[in-house]
């Protein structure tokens, strides 16, 4: 379709290779300067700087009332059903019904004598405003008019809006007053900005952004280097937990069933949230003195245990949010670590010096089992405890106390516990004793990190050689974890990038880039979800912690880098 200032209006047929008009020009519209499809097809608006029509699109009669110095900044309801655009007196923004003219709600204050645009969300129930006057971004209630957000701009122009299809994110792009681009990615239901790090990617690289019609790619499009870039947006976070709460996370954790996660959070509770929308699910659980350090669901998803600085273990039910029982005693230390056996009869604690198993019976729960203490000639503290899949062994992460070694011998061990020898694994190879350990589903198969260069080695126990060596990071490797089918781990490294690889092959199906940070300190949880469609990570990153989910990489071509631009060659 097609606006002239001849007055005409004109429909191309955009299928044929001839691009012919289809019917008759509409010419009742003097000075024509826009004209739009409804999301019907069958009814146009067309607009001057003095009057807005309405026509059927194949009779090109009019079929509703016009409007009369209202401008070209304006917008249809996807419904078809409404328009939203300036008062005659430039005061404020309408929503009127198209059939009646009635006015629906109350006005949206604001000054619209000069430069603004206005968007409708896809299910017609949200409109998003932003003029040149104040520069700031104002979400509004279609059917009553009123003010439901208010998103605080750095110093630009009037910007480009546009909804995402899931009726809830916004992208938001334009130029700065001093020059250069900003695009934000906005949550209006968090009231947040998300997606940052790809933001600071395409800020200054675009003069124009464009969303794809199922939102999961963008368009920018640069004069400066002559370029169109596509970036992709299916990989990209999900949700930040955390972004407008005061508590920062220490871990957390999928339930078995893939539905919920669970935290530990500085402000001695533990929350559960929903894994689908993100939301908390029921209050805080309430019963540690001191922040809490890890919790962890049973293999069944029936009950969670937590650790604490006050130096005890809590057993909570996960379907009603109270707790089980006392308090576990008799660490020494905080609570650092929990983690059930993979059969759910017993789970494990730590605190800085010793491993204490429990019993996860049903009429037995809270039982000590035995103790394991590490030797004090290590100077170490333990950090983490996680389960063999074959539970006969303990995987225990051990830094060194910098208070008691120097700084130049100050590092980060694995050892591998017997839990029914209470010694150290006989089956850990020399050279991976510094090496942090990862499990592997099958039993055989153990995966050892960090201290061997950048890479991942994946150790046969039964043929005491390397089965697989996974390379590409360019950082140590922080964190790893198998996906519960065994079938692909995901790394995350001092690189700044989180890596999705296949087991069978060890090559690498997907990169997660510019994540910001350094992991080397700040990186707390690394995991798959129990469908094995998301990671779940968490790092402390500008001061906070963070939980975000990412989409897990289906049937991607091999070493896909996601969030890196590419050029004209195509998407691949």
């Amino acid at each position: 379709m097609s606006a002239s200032r001849d007055g005409t209006v004109r429909v191309w047929n955009a299928q044929s290779r001839a691009h012919e008009q289809v019917g008759e020009s509409f010419t009742e519209h003097p000075d024509v300067r826009k004209a739009l499809f409804f999301a019907n097809r069958s009814q146009v608006v067309s607009a001057s700087e003095d009057l807005v029509l309405f026509w059927d699109a194949e009779t090109r009669t009019q079929i509703a009332k016009p409007l009369h110095d209202r401008g070209l900044a304006f917008a249809i309801s996807p419904d078809g059903n409404c328009i939203a655009l300036k008062t005659d007196d430039n005061k404020s923004l309408e929503i009127l019904n198209i059939q009646t003219g009635t006015r629906i709600g109350q006005r949206l204050a604001g000054d619209f004598s000069w430069k603004h645009s206005v968007v409708f969300s896809p299910d017609s129930q949200r409109i998003v405003t932003s003029t040149s006057v104040d520069r700031n971004v104002r979400i509004w209630d279609a059917n009553t008019g009123a003010q439901i957000d208010l998103i605080h701009g750095p110093a630009w122009n009037t910007p480009d809006i546009s909804f995402f299809p899931d009726k809830r994110h916004i992208m938001i792009h334009t130029k700065k007053m001093l020059g250069g681009t900003v695009t934000m990615f906005w949550d209006s239901k968090t009231h947040s900005q998300t997606q940052q790090d790809l933001s600071r990617k395409i800020d200054n690289l675009s003069d124009f952004s464009s969303l794809s019609p199922h939102g999961n790619q963008l368009a920018s499009v640069s004069s400066t280097f002559n370029s169109v870039r596509i970036w992709s947006l299916e990989m990209s976070v999900r949700e930040n937990l955390t972004q407008n709460n005061a508590f920062t996370l220490n871990s957390a954790s999928y339930s078995p069933d893939g539905k919920f996660i669970v935290t530990a959070c500085t402000d001695t509770a533990i929350r559960t949230w929903d894994a689908g929308s993100y939301s908390v699910t029921e209050n805080p659980l309430i019963g540690h003195t001191a922040k809490v350090n890890s919790a962890s669901f049973s293999p069944d998803g029936k009950i969670i245990v937590t650790a604490s600085d006050d130096e005890t273990i809590c057993v909570w039910s996960a379907k009603t949010s109270a707790q089980i029982g006392e308090p576990l005693t008799g660490h020494r230390g905080k609570g650092v670590s929990v983690a059930f056996s993979p059969d759910g009869t017993c789970f494990v604690s730590a605190d800085g010096s010793t491993i204490q198993t429990w019993s996860a019976g049903r009429f037995d729960l809270g039982r000590l089992i035995h103790a394991i203490e590490i030797p004090s000639q290590f100077r170490l503290s333990i950090s983490s405890a996680s389960f063999s899949f074959q539970e006969q062994f303990i995987a225990v992460n051990i830094e060194s106390d910098p208070n008691t070694t120097s700084s130049f011998y100050s590092s980060t061990y694995t050892h591998v516990f017997d839990l029914k020898t209470g010694t150290v694994a006989s089956f850990i190879p020399f050279k991976y004793r510094h090496s942090s350990v990862c499990f592997s589903p099958e039993k055989h198969l153990v995966l050892f990190f960090r201290y061997m260069g950048y890479d991942l080695h994946l150790w046969n126990v039964e043929t005491h050689c390397i089965a697989k060596v996974f390379r590409g990071h360019t950082g140590t490797v922080r964190r790893a974890s198998f996906s519960f089918d065994g079938k692909h781990i995901v790394s995350a490294s001092d690189d700044h990038t989180i890596r999705v690889w296949n087991t069978e092959s060890s090559s690498q199906i997907a990169m997660y880039l510019d994540l910001g940070g350094s992991y080397k300190k700040y990186l707390k949880t690394i995991e798959v979800s129990p469908d094995g469609k998301h990671i779940l990570s968490v790092y402390h990153k500008y001061n906070k912690d963070h939980a975000q989910i990412w989409a897990m990489p289906d049937r991607l071509p091999s070493g896909t880098s996601l969030h890196r631009p590419l050029d004209n060659r195509g998407v691949g």
